[in-house]
């Protein structure tokens, strides 16, 4: 299983939209893919219309609860709900990747699924380390980039975003190097954008200046009001507009980054 993290240090740059219609475009193409809700707010969770009450959470797995179960939304795709609880606790660095191997190996002997990929939903806070009385508390993020084998990071073309990338970059490539040397950048993506305009313009060739060509990913995904009613329907863009711009945008990004971590 392949565990890739969707983060971004910024709300509102398109994380949960972009594990929604990646996992759709993959679990389509006949993967096994788990979705995991890894932030407090649980907009994964919400957006596939997971109660609140789901009888286990990614808070369960987290703290060895027994009876592990999964939503299964659609043939090939699962989802382990969130926890707007999962933020009350310090957790070790390595407790996601080790309750992973114990799931991957459950679904396997219980259920005869493998699972091709695995789909972290990430919370929006920074990757700076975190100590108390000189021992290092783990932030949520850091916790899915221990246990991730990739990670891409969604823009959307707004100053505060573009300005706050570098910083980003920065502290993901410090915890590479100190914690999780295997760690691959799948790359830097534009989500929700207005193509023909100065600004998107302005910041694709900023950040396509600023990051190294290994990082960048060409393709963005177009502005599409399609996107929102997938949203509201509960459904990925692949269901409700297979053929929109905003679906061809989705299954190119989608290629371009497994090119780049497989």
């Amino acid at each position: 299983m392949k565990v890739i993290s969707v983060i971004n240090k910024k709300g509102g740059c398109t994380k949960t939209t972009t594990c929604i219609h990646m996992a759709a475009y993959l679990a389509k193409r006949g993967n096994k893919i788990l979705l995991i809700d890894f932030e407090a707010q649980r907009n994964l969770s919400i957006g596939y219309g997971i109660p609140e009450d789901y009888p286990y959470t990614v808070f369960d797995m987290l703290n060895g609860k027994a009876g592990l179960r999964l939503k299964n939304k659609k043939r090939n795709l699962y989802i382990l709900a969130g926890s707007d609880m999962i933020d009350t606790e310090v957790y070790p660095l390595d407790i996601l990747k080790k309750r992973l191997e114990v799931l991957e190996k459950m679904f396997k002997k219980e259920h005869d699924i493998t699972f091709d990929y695995a789909i972290i939903d990430c919370s929006p806070s920074d990757l700076k380390n975190k100590f108390a009385k000189g021992k290092l508390q783990p932030k949520l993020n850091q916790i899915a980039l221990y246990a991730s084998d990739a990670f891409i990071v969604p823009l959307v073309h707004e100053k505060y975003a573009v300005d706050g990338l570098a910083n980003f970059m920065y502290d993901a490539a410090a915890f590479k190097k100190e914690f999780n040397p295997s760690l691959k950048v799948g790359g830097v993506f534009f989500n929700i954008v207005e193509e023909n305009t100065r600004r998107f313009k302005k910041y694709y060739q900023e950040v396509q200046d600023s990051v190294p060509d290994d990082y960048f990913l060409k393709t963005f995904v177009r502005k599409d009001v399609q996107i929102a009613d997938a949203t509201d329907e509960g459904e990925s863009i692949f269901e409700v507009a297979p053929k929109s711009r905003s679906a061809k945008d989705y299954s190119k990004l989608c290629r371009e980054i497994l090119n780049k971590i497989n």
